[in-house]
């Protein structure tokens, strides 16, 4: 998948997809046949009552950047569970592509700690932890820092995310290679990062802007399109469930607003899209960017 958002390249770029329960965030049939049965098939599968939580990270070309949001989780990684340990998938691979090596990469933005999206920050080589990317700038909410840091006093625990921050972050910060910056962060003229917090203390997203459209890469501010129409609804584990809360309303006033794009980090294909107004409820609408030519991308037009 690749699209253009004003003059921004934007590319997707999978690890994996697994199918998890909706009863996790809502058992309202007439909700969900309202508003999701009519979504491609990911979804909603009614009859397994699931849905496919997507796996990826989002690739931006745009003022002369190129820029990954979310890393998802990495190859030959231990403790974070059945579906993600020991993973061996081409992600590098599938990153080239799209026309991307890894020292092409100028900026990695995660838009929280949570292990699959800060995974291949790095690599495993000789049985230590590096920078995969290693000509990039990785950026880091304090806050999100300050709550994962192992060495500091605010981390607290959480067991789906063992040993993250001393894998995927700390062997970054000690290259040199990380910014900790405060929100909100101008990464360049079209890129914003801003504060989404609640899933985590300091979940963030980017704002794109290019030429007059905007787009938000909202992490896990959302991982279903029921939660934008009933933003209450969410997944078990959020640090701060009510301000998870607050976040999805102010995200989804926002992008109406702005007749924005949403990149969530799980939703499945087309993996994004934008919102609508049915009566007096917010509905989904997805994909509807225009498609990028790739063979006129690849020669230079």
């Amino acid at each position: 998948m690749t699209i253009r958002l004003g003059n921004a390249r934007v590319d997707r770029v999978a690890e994996q997809s697994l199918p998890l329960p909706l009863g996790l965030i809502t058992d309202d049939g007439e909700l969900l046949d309202r508003r999701i049965a009519q979504l491609p098939a990911g979804f909603l599968d009614k009859e397994a009552n699931s849905f496919l939580l997507s796996f990826h990270t989002w690739v931006l070309r745009i003022d002369r950047l190129t820029v990954l949001v979310d890393t998802c989780t990495g190859n030959a990684r231990v403790g974070r569970g059945p579906q993600f340990d020991g993973l061996d998938v081409p992600y590098l691979e599938r990153l080239a592509d799209v026309g991307v090596s890894a020292e092409d990469v100028d900026i990695v933005f995660c838009t929280h700690l949570h292990h699959d999206h800060c995974g291949w920050n790095t690599m495993q080589v000789d049985g230590v932890w590096v920078p995969t990317f290693p000509n990039a700038t990785y950026l880091f909410v304090d806050e999100e820092y300050r709550r994962w840091d192992t060495s500091g006093s605010d981390v607290h625990p959480n067991d789906h995310n063992p040993n993250t921050f001393d894998e995927c972050v700390r062997p970054v910060v000690e290259s040199g290679q990380a910014r900790i910056v405060s929100t909100p962060y101008v990464v360049s003229p079209g890129l914003t990062i801003e504060s989404a917090p609640g899933h985590t203390v300091g979940h963030a997203l980017m704002r794109l802007e290019s030429d007059g459209v905007v787009g938000y890469f909202s992490g896990d501010a959302f991982h279903h399109p029921v939660q934008l129409t009933r933003p209450e609804l969410h997944l078990p584990g959020c640090d701060d469930l009510a301000t998870a809360i607050a976040t999805r309303r102010d995200l989804v006033r926002r992008a109406l607003d702005a007749d924005a794009f949403l990149f969530p980090a799980h939703f499945p294909a087309p993996h994004y899209g934008r919102l609508s107004v049915d009566g007096d409820e917010v509905c989904f609408l997805p994909g509807g960017a225009p498609e990028v030519d790739l063979a006129q991308a690849a020669a230079g037009r």
